[in-house]
């Protein structure tokens, strides 16, 4: 077996890393001449490619990259588990890395996706990418790995990638306006500090239903942290001791929904008899024992079988059309006290 690489052949064949890819994955389109050159370098070097790579006599092994900052959070659980059912029909593999809502790790997965000679990634950026530089350099790698990207929940503007979002903004107007609708005017939030995209499409659409409504936001009741439980924990206990505390609370994902409950617990307190809660994303166990929450549905597995269905189609057509998904949320549970 050669130590040859696909940029090697490439560089032999006189064609672009791309071009070799689709060869050895039976995508796209490639004339005959073209895909003999490519072929004819395959078989001269005896290159063998690895087994996260398609197999070139019969065609059933094919390496997507997926990349996500929490693999642990149920919801990337559930877009795995909507990407895994699109892969397995398709006779696809996957090599996934979490990277902990951290850019270092998020880069670095990137490169080790490279490295494994993957034919497509999907991808959840760890951060916003907000510095130019930063931005660049994410622009850049990308480029590099040459292989067709999808993006995943967090739309941090790559206007030259293929996207699955929900409409989180509408999620959240529409749970602050049915809030209101049932008599609140002194609604609390706990969200993620406003330099994440999410946190930030989130807020907008919290502050402007208050607002539609005839309601001054009050930033005593917004408390910001980090989308995680022990942090959305501290915020809440805040939040409930406060001496004119809201009737309501919005959580901003479901980790900071469980923080929020645990403090509420420790008070000796529940949904919905003492507050009204409103969290985001289903959280299964709470299903399970019948705890009456309501939350704005984000259907995970959805968005996984949708990004993994368009990243296939990027790979049989490279050139169409840029295609971003949008998709919708829902209110969900009991009729709000």
């Amino acid at each position: 077996m050669s130590s040859l690489t696909i940029m090697d052949i490439a560089k032999e064949a006189g064609v672009s890393k791309a071009t070799v890819s689709r060869v050895m994955n039976h995508t796209g389109s490639v004339s005959e001449k073209t895909r003999e050159r490519v072929l004819s370098v395959i078989r001269d070097r005896q290159f063998t490619p690895s087994a996260m790579a398609r197999n070139l006599s019969t065609g059933v092994s094919t390496a997507i990259g997926f990349v996500v900052p929490e693999i642990d959070n149920p919801f990337f659980g559930e877009i795995l588990r909507g990407v895994m059912e699109i892969t397995d029909e398709n006779g696809l593999t996957l090599i996934f890395y979490t990277t902990d809502d951290d850019a270092e790790k998020d880069r670095k997965a990137l490169h080790l996706l490279e490295n494994n000679q993957v034919c497509g990634i999907l991808y959840t950026p760890a951060v916003d990418y907000g510095d130019p530089a930063e931005r660049k350099e994410l622009r850049k790698i990308l480029k590099e790995i040459n292989v067709p990207v999808v993006v995943m929940d967090r739309n941090i503007g790559l206007e030259e990638l293929d996207g699955v979002y929900f409409d989180d903004y509408h999620g959240m107007y529409d749970a602050t306006e049915q809030l209101i609708r049932n008599g609140h005017t002194r609604i609390g939030i706990i969200n993620a500090t406003l330099d994440r995209v999410l946190a930030r499409e989130r807020q907008r659409g919290f502050l402007d239903a208050l607002r539609q409504h005839g309601i001054e936001p009050d930033e005593s009741l917004m408390y910001f942290g980090n989308f995680r439980a022990t942090k959305a924990y501290e915020l809440a206990k805040e939040l409930l001791a406060q001496k004119n505390r809201p009737t309501a609370v919005l959580t901003c994902n479901n980790r900071t929904t469980i923080g929020f409950l645990r403090a509420l617990h420790e008070r000796g307190e529940a949904v919905p008899d003492d507050i009204t809660v409103v969290g985001l994303d289903r959280i299964e166990v709470l299903d399970t024992i019948g705890y009456p929450l309501c939350f704005i549905e984000r259907d995970a597995r959805s968005m996984g079988r949708k990004a993994a269905k368009l990243l296939i189609s990027r790979m049989k057509f490279p050139d169409r059309p840029r295609i971003e998904v949008v998709l919708d949320t829902k209110l969900i549970g009991q009729e709000l006290s």
